[in-house]
């Protein structure tokens, strides 16, 4: 019962700031744990993010950077994960509790919906932050809304 409470908690506070954050001008970040009980390996957390011209112009493309905010443990890393259609790109904080988040990677797709996965390599828990943004082909931030779709 005590699971299934805190797995709905942590679904709502991710809910609730993905939904405050996507309606921010220029800064679009947001984090979480994933796998609060450190036993699942293939947890994924999972969300929609859907570019569209604000009025600053088409989307290009979206970014994308992770920074796990947990402690070192061999072998553990967290991903970003970006993907359209059949398009897909990933980055990859490899050096887990430092200041610093993974290499920017961009997926040029378009206008349209974007999933952003975040994984990671083994069990164990893992606080992170990601950073995303939709821009336009002359660097300019477009609309962006996120929607939460599967949080482990």
């Amino acid at each position: 019962m005590k699971r299934l409470s805190l797995k709905k908690t942590l679904t709502v506070a991710i809910a609730m700031l993905a939904v405050g954050l996507a309606q921010t001008t220029w800064a679009h970040s947001g984090g979480g744990v994933i796998d609060a009980e450190g036993v699942n390996a293939s947890a994924t957390d999972l969300a929609a993010v859907t570019c569209s011209d604000d009025g600053n112009g088409a989307p290009h493309y979206l970014m994308a950077q992770i920074k796990d905010t947990s402690e070192y443990v061999p072998g553990l890393l967290l991903s970003v994960h970006i993907y359209k259609g059949n398009k897909m790109t990933t980055s990859t904080d490899t050096v887990p509790g430092d200041a610093e988040y993974s290499p920017e990677v961009a997926l040029y797709g378009g206008t349209g919906v974007y999933y952003l996965s975040i994984t990671k390599t083994n069990a164990g828990s893992r606080s992170f932050d990601v950073i995303w943004h939709c821009m336009t082909a002359e660097g300019l931030h477009t609309g962006t809304d996120i929607a939460v779709v599967q949080f482990q």
